[in-house]
């Protein structure tokens, strides 16, 4: 159980944020880890020489990355940052990072030192008194670099609840950081898993390896403690992968088994139907057979009535309909599609650079942020009854809710929150509160970061055919919510005040340059 102190505490609550499903998009983790980012600059000087991404590309995440590096002490001390920061300056006009030249090999070594030593690095960071960044950046520093390390989401989100709530005994950060680094330097397991399949391979075809009966599916079933009642097969794969944790491992059968079907729909004229279960065994219950979702999510389509709009096709719902892979399909599709709707919703006359859509998405989202959060907490603040519940039961508008809210905040009466999230997404909104402008920028670089990374990887993806690249999965991991965000955003404009996606982003434009100034609008009305 965690020794706590408000920085700890902070931490925590913001590590279980970004390992869980449910928390909104305003709360999630947008962006990768160091170790991850340095592997895609690498994979982007590759893809230039390839002719796949041009220099400005890979200037954009040599830069991010080293802003990324500057401040994290998992990279090493000041010398071994000037030395990262040193290999990956890319001067467009001389070709920058040259595929196999020296600074790529530089980048390579240091990539792998880093990733051997960063959780222990920041084990002695969090010891040493006033010697850690800020609890936000500790938090997506820590939480990015598991991740990348290939556990899913859900293992640890277990891992942390229980080393940090349940686990007899009192342990520190630092101690709980230093088991992180011994979990993370472990081997990965291998796991045996089961997909059944509703008739058997095509006759005359050769079976595929790991091939198994349907009564031979139905012993390995009762072997590992499953359940056979109701499961009608015609046969199974077998299919044994090396990953972190069941659920990471089940995604990889996931995608195998999507490609097998894939090839069969153009190759076959009896496409092979698959079960909804992955099988895994020494697990009590089995995984379904379909990516979880991403949570692209975009309530306006809801709120106005628009689901089963059968009017006039528009821009907007062609928009939706190509982002749509992007919520649970594999991760081509969902990466092209995404893309070709934000692009075709904000791409305008005169632009030579289409990854412009990339950073009007993200004035989009940076808009959006405070009215999300103040309005997820004055929910949370009416459950606790009181005067103030009252008041704000009577609003008739989320505005209004966030207006009673932030004034109290700016009072410095502000309320308390029960909940660790909660209190850790009150003092954001404090910060944002106080300083806007800065606040508010810093949101919208790290989302444009995003957006701009989503660009790269479909680049990646139909100019290289790079299905397997380094990054794919957890671009589509990170940028999924942010996606549902703007799209929200600009499904809204649209709906509601006939707006134009491109002028909604000039008038976010106007919002965000102007905030906070004394003739700009105030953080509460940047939607308005």
């Amino acid at each position: 159980m965690l020794n706590v102190n408000d920085y700890e505490a902070h931490v925590v609550a913001r590590l279980l944020d970004f390992f869980s499903f449910k928390a909104p998009w305003q709360r999630g983790l947008w962006s990768s880890g160091i170790v991850l980012s340095l592997r895609e600059t690498l994979e982007a000087s590759q893809a230039v020489a390839a002719g796949a991404l041009s220099n400005a590309s890979l200037h954009n995440v040599a830069t991010f990355t080293m802003v990324l590096a500057g401040k994290d002490p998992g990279v090493g001390d000041e010398k071994q940052k000037r030395a990262l920061q040193e290999a990956l300056r890319v001067d467009i006009k001389k070709g920058g990072l040259r595929f196999l030249g020296i600074e790529y090999r530089i980048l390579a070594l240091l990539a792998k030192e880093i990733d051997s030593e960063y959780l222990k690095r920041w084990n002695s960071a969090l010891a040493t008194a006033n010697g850690s960044p800020g609890a936000e950046r500790t938090a997506r520093a820590i939480a990015a670099h598991m991740l990348d390390a290939g556990f899913s989401e859900e293992y640890l989100h277990r891992w942390w609840t229980y080393k940090t709530k349940h686990e007899p005994g009192a342990k520190s950060l630092p101690e709980i950081v230093a088991e992180a680094h011994d979990l993370i330097t472990k081997p990965f397991t291998d796991f045996e898993m089961l997909v059944a399949f509703e008739h058997a391979p095509i006759p005359g075809m050769p079976i595929p390896e790991g091939w198994l009966s349907n009564s031979d599916v139905s012993q390995w079933l009762r072997l590992h403690g499953f359940d056979v009642s109701g499961v009608r097969q015609r046969g199974g794969l077998r299919i044994q992968r090396a990953a972190r944790d069941p659920r990471s491992a089940a995604e990889a059968a996931i995608e195998l088994v999507e490609r097998i079907t894939s090839r069969s729909k153009l190759g076959t004229y009896k496409p092979i139907v698959p079960l909804n279960n992955v099988w895994v065994a020494g697990e009590p219950q089995p995984f379904r057979l379909h990516m979880r979702r991403r949570r692209v999510e975009v309530h306006a389509l809801h709120r106005e009535n628009q689901i089963y709009n059968t009017g006039k096709f528009t821009v907007v719902d062609a928009a939706m309909e190509l982002v749509a892979p992007l919520d649970s399909e594999s991760p081509s599709p969902a990466i092209a599609g995404a893309w070709a709707g934000i692009e075709a919703l904000l791409t305008g006359p005169g632009d030579e650079d289409r990854v412009s859509a990339a950073d009007r998405m993200a004035s989009l989202v940076a808009c959006s942020f405070p009215r999300a959060e103040l309005t997820a907490l004055s929910y949370e603040l009416e459950k606790e009854g009181g005067v103030v519940a009252d008041q704000l039961r009577a609003c008739t508008t989320n505005r209004d809710r966030g207006s009673l809210l932030a004034g109290l905040i700016t009072a410095g009466t502000p309320p308390t929150f029960a909940s660790p999230s909660d209190s850790a997404a009150l003092a954001r909104i404090t910060v944002l509160l106080t300083d806007p402008a800065t606040t508010l920028k810093d949101i919208e670089v790290h989302a444009s970061n995003c957006f701009r990374r989503l660009y790269r990887h479909r680049n990646l993806v139909l100019h290289w055919g790079r299905t397997d690249a380094v990054g794919l999965r957890a671009c589509l991991r990170t940028v999924a919510p942010l996606v549902g965000a703007g799209l929200d955003r600009i499904a809204h404009g649209w709906f509601v005040e006939h707006c134009e996606p491109l002028e909604l982003a000039a008038r976010a434009r106007i919002k965000l340059d102007t905030v906070g100034s004394a003739t700009g609008s105030s953080a509460l009305d940047l939607l308005e």
